[in-house]
């Protein structure tokens, strides 16, 4: 089930400082229960908390409920290799991976973290804002932090992580 948030707010409404840091506050705490997949549970106590913050901080808030079916992963997975050999499952998100195309053997690679993806005022991507100095010959996995949950990755113009894969091979798509 998705939950949308309603919003109306009343002309001249708006957060005082301790209502926006009790937001803020609550929305910290939901970020620590892990993902929010559309539709998952953690998507749909993040939207209570939200819709309940709203409602403390004195504004009006409606839900619509929306069934939709999910693009959980099906032909692709993503795990982690510790140090010690033990090997994690990692849940993912989205129906597309946006990593390129690895063949049915996969990819084994140091995972590093590059920074934050930063943008310019015309909200067009900033690749020099991450750190990609130094980056292993034999190949590595990039994690970095998106400035917007918006941006389009499986446009044209996206080239940081594009993918190779064809689109009409990809089952969810």
């Amino acid at each position: 089930m998705l939950k949308f948030i309603l919003l109306s707010c009343v002309a001249g409404t708006a957060l005082d400082q301790r209502a926006e840091q009790l937001l803020h506050d609550r929305l910290y705490q939901t970020n620590l229960r892990g993902p929010r997949w559309t539709g998952n549970e953690n998507q749909n106590t993040l939207t209570t908390v939200v819709a309940t913050s709203m409602e403390l901080a004195g504004l009006t808030v409606d839900t619509l409920n929306y069934t939709l079916y999910r693009w959980d992963p099906r032909w692709w997975s993503l795990s982690l290799k510790l140090k010690d050999g033990t090997n994690m499952g990692l849940p993912t998100t989205g129906y597309w991976p946006y990593s390129g195309d690895s063949g049915l053997q996969g990819v084994t690679a140091p995972l590093l973290d590059v920074g934050s993806y930063g943008l310019f005022p015309n909200q067009s991507g900033n690749v020099a804002t991450l750190n990609l100095s130094n980056l292993p010959t034999t190949g590595s996995i990039l994690f970095f932090d998106s400035p917007s949950p918006t941006l389009n990755y499986s446009s044209p113009h996206y080239t940081v992580l594009g993918s190779s894969v064809p689109k009409k091979d990809i089952p969810e798509a």
